[in-house]
């Protein structure tokens, strides 16, 4: 059995692409329904989590 070599642990690295705000600021409220919602569901009846 061969065995490798470990170099030890190396932390994930982040980079910063945009501001949180940029990045969620495309939120819509969208045109279609998943299958939870049968279609004609009026807006006020849709429940978001």
């Amino acid at each position: 059995m061969e065995t490798l070599k470990n170099n030890g642990y190396e932390a994930p690295k982040m980079e910063k692409i945009g501001s949180f705000e940029e990045l969620t600021l495309g939120s819509s409220t969208g045109n279609f329904l998943d299958a939870d919602f049968p279609d004609g569901t009026p807006f006020g009846d849709l429940t978001f989590s």
